[in-house]
């Protein structure tokens, strides 16, 4: 074990007897910060006090993020067709109350929790340091865990698109300093997709839905910031800022009698856009013609200033 692979260790068993309070801090840090912002309801599911933490190796298996792709396609000539992400986008024409959609909204969050701010800092997160991530985290060279891992840091080191800042972040400090910085307010609305009635499980069952209303949340072309969870051993989030957008939170209703509040976007200004963008495919339509619009599924968030 090599310095710094010694230093998190000892890190992480130094700080087993603080992470029951981790989640209590982390508020604190976004309550001071964000004071009128509630933190998100997938995030607060991250804040449970980690387990196992006298143990350095964290458990395999664990993760189960459902990426919406990769977040900077815009202007790449390819993306890799995926059944889940295509049934999410429609035109903006649809977003409409009576309409009928066929959709899987499917919880896509880590089920990994938030590290500690000092144990982010700590831990190499960087695709130079990518043998040394495996050996932290047990996971075996070549395998599936690890190339998603090796896709998650090389997305995250990207440059980002013209007008777009962007953020990787390992703390919900982080995703809160991220937040207050891109949209400057304290007071922001938070849209994500969430299930009434108190239903918790994983998945809910792809099913016809019927749009039963809609709240515009945000339709200035001012900056929102989007955070999308990576698969990734910890929690990580994408975080970005989007442009020229309009935000929705829309009501649901499944056949299943199922009520859902979903997020929504649709991207006003394409003609920039990539032509071979997977989204100009799945609705037949060619950059700059028609707003692209999708659903986030749920563990994804939009901050909008009020």
């Amino acid at each position: 074990m090599d310095f710094l692979l010694f230093a998190v260790f000892i890190l992480m068993l130094t700080s087993s007897h603080a992470a029951t309070r981790e989640g209590t801090s982390a508020q604190t840090y976004w309550k001071a910060l964000l004071p009128q912002t509630p933190i998100p309801a997938s995030i607060q599911e991250l804040l449970r006090p980690q387990k196992e933490m006298n143990s350095f190796k964290l458990e395999r298996g664990q993760n189960n993020v459902k990426s919406f792709g990769c977040y900077n396609c815009i202007n790449k000539e390819t993306q890799t067709h995926n059944d889940l992400i295509a049934q999410l986008f429609f035109l903006k024409d649809s977003l409409k109350v009576g309409t009928k959609m066929t959709l899987e909204l499917s919880k896509s969050i880590s089920m990994q929790p938030f590290l500690s701010v000092e144990m982010a800092k700590a831990t190499p997160f960087s695709s130079t340091k990518l043998t040394e991530i495996l050996g932290l985290f047990n996971i075996t060279w070549g395998s599936l865990e690890a190339k998603a891992i090796q896709q998650t840091l090389e997305e995250c080191e990207e440059k980002p698109i013209e007008g777009e800042i962007k953020h990787c972040v390992t703390s919900l400090e982080a995703m809160a300093d991220f937040v207050k910085a891109e949209i400057g307010n304290t007071d922001v609305n938070v849209i994500e997709t969430t299930v009434k009635g108190g239903v918790h499980q994983l998945v809910v069952p792809k099913q016809v839905y019927l749009i039963r209303s809609k709240e515009d949340m945000h339709v200035e072309a001012k900056p929102l910031v989007s955070c999308h969870p990576m698969s990734y051993p910890e929690a990580v989030y994408y975080c970005h800022t989007i442009t020229n957008v309009e935000a929705y939170k829309v009501h649901l209703l499944g056949s299943n009698g199922v009520v859902v509040d979903a997020a929504a976007i649709c991207h006003l200004d394409t003609s920039a856009w990539a032509p071979h963008y997977l989204g100009f495919k799945i609705l037949k339509v060619k950059p700059g013609t028609e707003p692209i619009c999708h659903f986030l599924p749920r563990g994804h968030l939009i901050f909008a200033g009020k």
